[in-house]
């Protein structure tokens, strides 16, 4: 993934789902960090959260009221996963699953293109996004354990693991069970202002009727599912269509197979500047 990523000249700035280059160019995000950076310039509320919380100094992981009020949020926006364990980042969220799955656990992702079982392998996590059914919904089973995407930059995002079942948290092998670790306040209060404006985000017109604008340019180049976009290329050809996409003025997945989003503020110039660059790009082969 890094080596198509750092085909991208230095970024200077990034204003909502846009990033500005030290040539001068500007760059429309379509990967938007693997979806953390979904909300867009609307992030900017977590931002001046986690200000706030820097001036009341919650940077040491100590309890606090922000916990509750977190997993309240999460679980408003996820209610089949109840339970919930917090970690300081994603790794240790990881090492935490492989724990109580006793084996690395298979990823299954919401956006991913592979089809999921009717009944998921016992060591599956599932990595559920905003706007998707989480995998296995309406199957015999669904995973054990997910792990939710949140809207939210890497600096001030806590992890979480999720569970519709509390034993799902009693590891195998006679461990004692899984009580998650402690976040320090900044990142949780961040986070929960970001779950808040992921639950406005359909309210303010993030919707399928704005993701069906983006199929009218867009849609000969790639597939969508919800806001979640694939280009339609094969993996043999997916450096080349990056590259393409990235001299069209956007970044898109530097991973095939992993999605890029249809960004809450397109206009559309870009995208027929981007259709544009894909059309060349596939004449030229």
């Amino acid at each position: 993934m890094s080596d198509l990523l750092r085909r991208l000249p230095p970024i200077r700035r990034m204003r909502g789902n846009r990033l500005y280059a030290d040539d001068g160019r500007r760059f429309l995000d379509l990967w938007l960090d693997d979806g953390r950076g979904i909300l867009g310039d609307a992030e900017r509320a977590a931002k001046t959260y986690a200000s706030n919380a820097i001036d009341k100094g919650l940077l040491r992981p100590y309890p606090g009221l922000y916990e509750q009020r977190f997993i309240k949020a999460l679980r408003a926006y996820w209610p089949g996963y109840p339970c919930v364990r917090l970690y300081a980042s994603e790794e240790s969220a990881l090492r935490a699953a492989r724990r109580i799955l006793g084996s690395e656990p298979l990823i299954i992702d919401a956006a991913g293109r592979e089809a999921l079982g009717a009944t998921p392998p016992e060591a599956a996590l599932a990595l559920i996004r905003p706007f998707l059914d989480p995998p296995g919904t309406g199957s015999r089973a669904s995973p054990l354990l997910a792990m939710p995407r949140l809207p939210c930059p890497r600096p001030y995002a806590p992890a979480c693991l999720l569970s519709a079942d509390e034993a799902a948290f009693s590891p195998k092998g006679g461990l004692g069970a899984e009580k998650g670790e402690l976040v320090p306040g900044m990142q949780l209060y961040a986070a929960t202002r970001a779950m808040d404006s992921l639950a406005n985000a359909r309210r303010e017109g993030y919707t399928e009727e704005r993701w069906k604008l983006f199929d009218k340019r867009m849609g000969e180049y790639f597939e969508r599912r919800g806001p979640y976009i694939y280009a339609r290329a094969a993996e043999a050809d997916y450096e080349g269509f990056f590259m393409a996409a990235l001299a069209g003025g956007a970044l898109i997945s530097p991973r095939y197979g992993k999605p890029s989003l249809v960004a809450p503020d397109i206009d559309d110039g870009e995208l027929k500047r981007l259709a544009a660059a894909l059309a060349a790009y596939r004449a030229a082969r």
